[in-house]
């Protein structure tokens, strides 16, 4: 059968217009399905994107929170018992529907709702996250039931030190009435969308969905997506006769997943009518033009999609309260919240590009460039770190610190994002609280001293004073009524005891009244250049016409000294008579020239200090309680009286064994003012210490 020649001449002329329409066909099919695939991978891309980015923002919220609880636990509840007003006033406002104080024991001290049944009682013991907190670390709770009235929710639980101890603070919202459901359905405004957080028991924390079990768990309200979560973080799975894409993300710092599934028709119903406009334009090369109008259509509302899913970010971004910036590898910044431009007192474009070192407090440079290096060499992936910055107005800003390091899909470091919680209030109230119970310490162990020294006091009255004052009364007593019939050396030993008694009495109202100048400071010094040895053989002179007792000088014809000469002879009494009182003969006193101080040596042969007592020797009131000295009445404040004396006026006194056997006390007493020689009296002293 022969070919019509019109056919024939169609043919000829129809040819290449075929083969062009058929290579156009043939391209713009391959292009069709290329481009359909595409752009049902970059939806479902964006997809996983908005899960990975809601879990960010989750992981935010719940540090945010975790935060604020710690920050307000630590500016309300330290106190050593908190008042139900306050803690109420923390509850309020951190939002949370119920809430827990716990002390280092884990028992309650406070809880809201207000359920007086749980007070004291050991909460720890039945929740886990309780336990982690008192160890030390912030911790987000699976799914537990409210500790008052059973309700499921999920704790924020925060430890904090104070005074009292280590307490914990935990609020709870309910799993049924979550405010992160509703953010949810916004973050995710696909028809059908469901997303919910689950913990690792399975249970779940909260959802677009509304429950209808008591205790809702994944499995049970979708049984299909909880065996596809347990092959795959993400993916497709079917169920009631249709296809879901689902994507799941890690909530860092909580047990919690957050999943979110939706049907693949509606996730991909946007794409339906270029799909069908498509596969029309296979019809004829004429169709071609509109599957490129299509496609270019579709590649702006995949702009589009993409403008929206930045200005998502940019929200939760420029909306946080705590400061957020990123910065390179070299620490200079990329991007700031505004937060963090009010923390630096600076606007972004101030910012914009210069290292964080120019903006930190010169102390700190330098501060966290190990951990830095330890995330560049992938060791670390972020750390945590106190630092202060530099205001533009000169105000230091202390800060809290947290940095992550964000990497490439090869594991690259591209840059840190980093938190930073302006501290500097809580800080400074937490020195001013410092400051405050160290001066109410310094000022209760100074009223602690005074009591006790108070008591010494009372003690000496009652005792030392009372037993001469009673003697001469007694004695008196029986002169007056027996006085004929009493022999007259009977007398005279009654008279002279009664004026022993009396020179002890006025001995000992002397010394008190020394005490209490010293304690108001009023024992002044005034210093004279006086001849030490005749100074000395006076003070000798004195002791032996009062006690009889002899003391033999060792001293140059003239050695000069600065004191005070009143003074000096009080001082010079006291060791006599201390040497006499608690000593053998002989006693000896020694004036000897020591470079620039003059030494005034007291030895005697008697059994000296017991060693253990020689630390107190010169302590108020201070008594041996072995050796001559139990066997001799006394108040032991002679030798502390000695000591502040010499003092007072630029002298000291020391102790040291003498030899063999005995004691020795050294005067030291400068040969010149202390200030014209450039350094205190108590330097040279010690410099010169025998």
């Amino acid at each position: 059968m022969s070919v019509p020649a019109g056919l024939k001449e169609w043919w000829r002329a129809a040819m290449v217009p075929l083969l062009v329409w058929l290579i156009v066909v043939t391209v713009g099919t391959g292009v069709l399905l290329w481009q359909q695939e595409s752009s049902r991978q970059a939806v479902a891309q964006r997809y996983d994107d908005g899960v990975n980015a809601l879990g960010t923002y989750m992981t935010a919220t719940v540090a945010e929170l975790l935060l604020r609880e710690r920050a307000q636990a630590e500016a309300v509840l330290t106190d050593p018992v908190v008042q139900a007003r306050d803690f109420n006033l923390v509850v309020g406002g951190l939002g949370v529907a119920s809430a827990l104080l716990l002390d280092s024991q884990g028992r309650a001290l406070q809880n809201y709702p207000a359920t007086p049944s749980l007070i004291g009682q050991d909460l720890a013991v039945r929740y886990q996250h309780l336990r982690t907190a008192l160890a030390g670390t912030p911790v987000v709770s699976q799914v537990v039931p409210n500790a008052a009235r059973g309700i499921l929710v999920v704790a924020f639980a925060v430890p904090f030190d104070t005074t009292s101890g280590r307490r914990v603070f935990s609020g709870a919202i309910p799993i049924r009435a979550s405010p992160l459901a509703a953010y949810f359905s916004i973050a995710l405004s696909l028809e059908g969308a469901a997303v919910q957080l689950v913990d690792t028991s399975g249970s779940i924390a909260a959802a677009t969905d509304v429950f209808d079990i008591t205790r809702p768990t994944l499995a049970a309200t979708n049984s299909a997506l909880a065996a596809a979560l347990t092959r795959e973080p993400d993916g497709r799975y079917r169920d009631g006769g249709e296809w879901w894409k689902y994507s799941s993300v890690a909530v860092a710092g909580t047990p919690w997943r957050l999943s979110a599934t939706v049907r693949e028709d509606v996730l991909f119903a946007s794409l339906a009518d270029n799909e069908i406009a498509g596969r029309a334009a296979l019809a004829g090369a004429a169709l071609v033009g509109l599957i490129v109008v299509v496609v270019v259509g579709r590649a702006r509302v995949g702009r589009r999609d993409l403008l929206l899913s930045e200005r998502r970010f940019r929200k939760v971004f420029d909306g946080s309260r705590v400061g957020m910036l990123l910065v390179d590898l070299q620490g200079r910044f990329l991007r700031v919240n505004p937060a963090a431009c009010q923390i630096f007192g600076r606007s972004e474009e101030e910012l914009a590009g210069r290292p964080i070192a120019d903006f930190t407090y010169p102390d700190d440079l330098g501060l966290g460039a190990g951990q830095v290096r330890e995330c560049l060499a992938g060791r670390i992936d972020g750390f945590d770190l106190d630092k202060r910055f530099m205001r533009a107005d000169g105000q230091v800003v202390e800060a809290a610190v947290t940095t992550a390091v964000l990497r490439d899909e090869t594991d690259r470091p591209i840059y840190f994002a980093t938190q930073i919680i302006d501290t500097t209030e809580r800080r400074a109230l937490d020195r001013e609280r410092e400051r405050h119970q160290e001066e109410i310490a310094r000022h209760a162990e100074e009223l602690q001293d005074a009591n006790t020294h108070l008591a010494d006091v009372m003690a000496m009255l009652s005792h030392d004073v009372r037993q001469p004052l009673a003697k001469i009364v007694g004695l008196g007593g029986l002169l007056r009524e027996e006085w004929g019939a009493i022999p007259e050396h009977t007398k005279l030993n009654y008279v002279q005891r009664m004026t022993a008694a009396g020179h002890r009495a006025n001995d000992l109202v002397t010394d008190i009244l020394m005490l209490a100048q010293f304690d108001a400071g009023a024992m002044l010094a005034r210093p004279a250049r006086i001849d030490l040895s005749h100074a000395v053989r006076e003070a000798v002179n004195s002791h032996d016409i009062s006690t009889g007792t002899p003391v033999t000088v060792i001293a140059p014809d003239e050695t000069t000294g600065l004191a005070d000469p009143g003074q000096l002879q009080l001082i010079l009494g006291n060791l006599f008579t201390n040497a006499a009182k608690y000593g053998a003969p002989p006693v000896e006193v020694t004036v000897v020239n020591a470079g620039e101080q003059v030494w005034i040596r007291v030895a005697d042969r008697g059994e000296g200090v017991p060693a253990e007592f020689v630390p107190r020797l010169f302590d108020r009131f201070a008594r041996a309680s072995s050796g001559v000295a139990t066997t001799k009445a006394g108040t032991g404040l002679g030798l502390y009286l000695v000591r502040q004396l010499a003092r007072a006026g630029g002298l000291d006194v020391y102790y040291e064994p003498n030899q063999p056997n005995g004691a020795v006390f050294t005067l030291t007493v400068p040969r010149a003012a202390a200030v014209s020689r450039g350094f205190s009296a108590d330097a040279e002293v010690t410099a010169a210490q025998p």
